[in-house]
């Protein structure tokens, strides 16, 4: 019979590890969050473009869970929750300005809306910055991603994170309309750039978490492997045991190369093409990642009738 050592520690390490993708990785599927976009609206006859921050699309996708131990990750959820909140009372006020202004089309109007759009864009760069630095925590939290990639992208959002602050400060020094409008066009140079780094620390981090589990995996399969080999080479029990063994390493062989798939579209292709990270691509790394979950988790199954 198989030690019971492996079957109450590192089946809980593999098992518990397959949990937490579950919660994070694939419910991540899910797009219909209110979300930051910077759209330009044009105020009636005054010709006034003013970039307000209406959450009718998707620029950024929705945070992954994070770790519960992870107290910087919690806390720090919190604040943007707090924040977002906020932010979408600012938005409301927002929109309700400019419905004043397309119907009073008065000066004192015209104010309250840049007022509004000041006050909104000042929020949204804070809920922004909360944003990218619970993706920066939530990135170094996460193993299984090569180590130079992960830390370039962390410097990537920290920069960004910089930029933010740049943006709120801009904002908050804005006092008049040319002003406002200087503010809403400093951050279309940043918004696209924002987005694409969004769905792009996402998907390292979906990628990241799955790639763990199947090297937890693989710790599992080879101490298992270890007690069958050590145990006598008799009895009908235990052939069927080690070709199961052969079935779930062919099975975690073709994982690793689907992984090694799933990586490779984050790297630029052999003609130099840029890679994308967008709403559009995003989904389609997901649903990879859902295949190589499904193959996970059967393959999970498998070793528990081994262990047995």
């Amino acid at each position: 019979m198989i030690r019971t050592e492996i079957s109450i520690t590192t089946w809980k390490l593999c098992s518990t590890a397959l949990a937490i993708v579950l919660a994070g990785v694939l419910l991540v599927q899910s797009f219909t969050a209110s979300l930051v976009y910077a759209q330009t609206v044009s105020l009636a006859d005054e010709q006034v473009p003013l970039l307000a921050t209406l959450a009718t699309s998707s620029s950024v996708p929705p945070l992954p869970s994070a770790s519960p131990q992870n107290i910087a990750i919690i806390l720090l959820r919190e604040k943007y929750k707090t924040d977002l909140s906020i932010y979408r009372t600012d938005e409301r006020d927002f929109a309700l300005a400019k419905e004043q202004f397309l119907k009073l089309q008065t000066l004192a109007a015209l104010e309250i809306s840049v007022k509004a759009t000041r006050k909104v864009m000042i929020t949204r760069a804070i809920v922004l910055q909360d944003y990218t630095q619970i993706l920066s925590l939530i990135l170094k939290d996460t193993s299984g991603i090569d180590v130079g990639e992960k830390t370039a992208l962390i410097q990537d959002l920290e920069s960004m994170n910089d930029r933010l602050k740049l943006q709120q400060k801009i904002a908050e020094q804005a006092i008049d309309r040319e002003s406002v409008l200087a503010a809403s066009v400093d951050f279309a140079k940043i918004s696209v750039s924002m987005s694409i780094l969004s769905y792009k620390s996402m998907s390292y981090i979906s990628y990241g978490r799955l790639q763990t589990v199947h090297d937890k995996m693989l710790t599992v399969r080879d101490e298992v492997t270890v007690d069958l080999n050590a145990q006598e080479s008799n009895g009908l029990k235990l052939g069927e045991k080690r070709r199961a063994i052969d079935e779930i390493n062919r099975n975690l062989d073709a994982t690793k190369l689907a992984l090694q798939n799933v990586q490779k579209t984050f790297s630029p292709t052999q003609f130099g093409s840029n890679v994308k990270f967008d709403s559009g691509s995003y989904p389609q790394t997901v649903q990879s990642l859902s295949t190589i979950y499904a193959d996970l988790y059967r393959n999970l199954s498998f070793l528990r009738e081994v262990i047995k």
